[in-house]
């Protein structure tokens, strides 16, 4: 019950900041949930859309339970990584929570704590996801039948390049 509380805290403040479209993306994180991408080379979507490196794209996993089946995927997240009282307790947690992004992918399509927590957390000036999961948490909404990367990235690169970026 506490730790739903501090990520309520933590949505409605994302709610009320200014969403920033960059001109030029430089740097870029992907919040995945390995229920529904497993295996997507998302970082060769990214760099054909941005023409970024690879080590501009962070990956942050998330699955329900540890596995040593998805050892392969890391950082990687998962229920137990929610303390509480709210917080995230992982190694990895101020490595990648401590960096700024251009643009933040959110790969799920649940809402789910500890990928709400995860995703308020990292400071993005833009963020993406499906229309699905609260929709504080991101600036470009789309609709669920974009399951595949390649349908996701095309259906996103129409809607992106749109934005007026001048207020």
């Amino acid at each position: 019950m506490f730790r739903k509380r501090v990520v309520e805290k933590a949505l409605h403040e994302l709610s009320h900041r200014a969403m920033v479209k960059p001109e030029s993306v430089r740097s870029v994180a992907c919040l995945i949930d390995l229920g529904i991408l497993t295996g997507m080379d998302l970082d060769r979507h990214i760099n054909e859309l941005f023409q970024i490196q690879k080590n501009r794209i962070t990956t942050i996993y998330y699955a329900p339970k540890p596995s040593k089946d998805l050892s392969l995927y890391s950082p990687q997240f998962n229920n137990r990584h929610l303390h509480w009282d709210g917080t995230l307790l992982h190694p990895m947690k101020k490595k990648v929570l401590s960096k700024k992004f251009d643009l933040l992918f959110n790969f799920f399509r649940k809402d789910n704590l500890v990928l709400q927590s995860i995703s308020a957390q990292v400071k993005a000036g833009f963020r993406v996801g499906y229309v699905t999961v609260d929709q504080r948490l991101n600036d470009l909404m789309l609709g669920e039948e974009n399951k595949t990367a390649e349908q996701f990235f095309n259906t996103f690169n129409t809607f992106f390049s749109k934005i007026n970026t001048d207020e």
